[in-house]
């Protein structure tokens, strides 16, 4: 049974309900949620018991939602220190009932900083007095460009200038295993190993806005929370894109030694090691020269990396009709990415290797590709 850490983010909590909904289908049985800031409201959302309500609140959100910036006063702002908390706290209030998480049997903690007493707060259920459950939640999530938020007369801010990723209350519980939820928000660097099982779920892609919900970005985030939770739960495969599995293609085989020692008179080891190192480390088994590039190829052509692909031959095939479209003039390509579809010499490719990596690796793998085309 895990513990889940949600960390805190702002808008960029709309990739922990991808999480949260492929932890659920999975069925991943979790003991305990912990959150920060917008994790402390996703887990208490959570425990509702309604992922659809979950996803249409998100799916609602814009830049307004929770600041009504055609009617801020700056001298009010000033005055009060921070945005109205008000349009937050009644949003709370309207969907998370206290009642229904206490009933839940699994346990709920959140973290706040109290600014009256200059001292980090870390409460679980049992620990939050009867009828003050929401507003603690609110308490966890007190932005500072908010007002402040005050319980029985003491002030508090976000759980996040304290502890982003509730691992360490966990671990404290009891829990040896210990899933956390990574937004990459200021201080989110650290290291979250301990002597735990950590299994740590975080996007490498950007996730947006801190404190300005976006309809498009909120819908991504979602996805890609969604399917960075199953590769890391091994049900996909890939690094920048997602494959329901890893077949074997002829034109995706690994690198022959001609190919090989081709590949070594034309690019420096040294420029392999620094552009693919990081698909070594996250590919690890799966990890070759040309699923590396396939990756790469395909980022660079702008293809969707937003949904799940049956295998790398279906990646391969999007790569090819953009090729085609290169062709017929009817692709929106910007000019510099062509130049992978161009020959280059040493001169002109070393220059690439250091204005354009990505485009360098792009231009090397569809040469490997025409060559096994065509036989060469």
């Amino acid at each position: 049974m895990y513990g889940l850490a949600l960390g805190g983010g702002g808008s960029r909590g709309s990739y922990e309900i991808g999480v949260l909904k492929a932890l659920k289908e999975m069925n991943i049985e979790i003991g305990a949620i912990t959150g920060t800031s917008i994790g402390a409201i996703n887990g208490a959302s959570f425990l509702m018991g309604d992922m659809e309500l979950m996803e249409e609140i998100w799916k609602s959100l814009n830049r307004d939602s929770l600041i009504k910036f055609k009617d801020i006063s700056i001298p009010d702002v000033i005055k009060n220190r921070g945005f109205d908390f008000d349009i937050l706290m009644d949003l709370l209030k309207k969907h998370i009932k206290e009642e229904v998480i206490r009933s839940n049997p699994i346990d709920f903690g959140i973290v706040t900083y109290n600014l009256s007493t200059r001292e980090p707060v870390v409460l679980f259920k049992e620990d939050i007095p009867e009828g003050k459950l929401v507003e603690y939640v609110g308490a966890s999530a007190n932005h500072p460009s908010f007002e402040r938020l005050t319980i029985e007369g003491e002030a508090y801010i976000d759980g996040a200038v304290y502890n982003n990723i509730p691992v360490l209350p966990l671990h404290k519980k009891g829990y040896q295993d210990i899933i956390a939820v990574n937004l990459h928000t200021f201080g989110d660097w650290k290291s979250l190993k301990g002597p735990y099982n950590l299994v740590e779920i975080k996007s490498e892609k950007p996730l947006g806005s801190v404190l300005f919900p976006d309809p498009d970005t909120i819908r991504k985030n979602m996805t890609l929370g969604y399917l960075d939770t199953l590769k890391t739960f091994g049900k996909v495969h890939g690094y920048h894109y997602y494959f329901r599995t890893l077949d074997d293609f002829t034109l995706l085989n690994s690198l022959s030694a001609e190919e090989i020692r081709e590949l070594r008179r034309e690019v420096s080891p040294v420029f392999l090691n620094k552009t693919l190192g990081h698909y070594e480390n996250k590919l690890r088994e799966d990890y070759s020269l040309t699923l590396s590039g396939l990756e790469i190829t395909a980022e660079v052509l702008r293809i969707d990396n937003t949904k799940i692909y049956a295998h790398q031959g279906e990646l391969l095939d999007e790569i090819l009709k953009a090729v085609h479209e290169v062709v017929r003039g009817t692709s929106r390509l910007p000019l510099k990415e062509r130049i992978i579809f161009k020959e280059l010499d040493a001169t002109a490719f070393k220059a690439l290797e250091l204005a354009a990596p990505k485009i360098a690796i792009a231009n090397l793998f569809l040469k490997i590709l025409q060559n096994r085309i065509i036989g060469v």
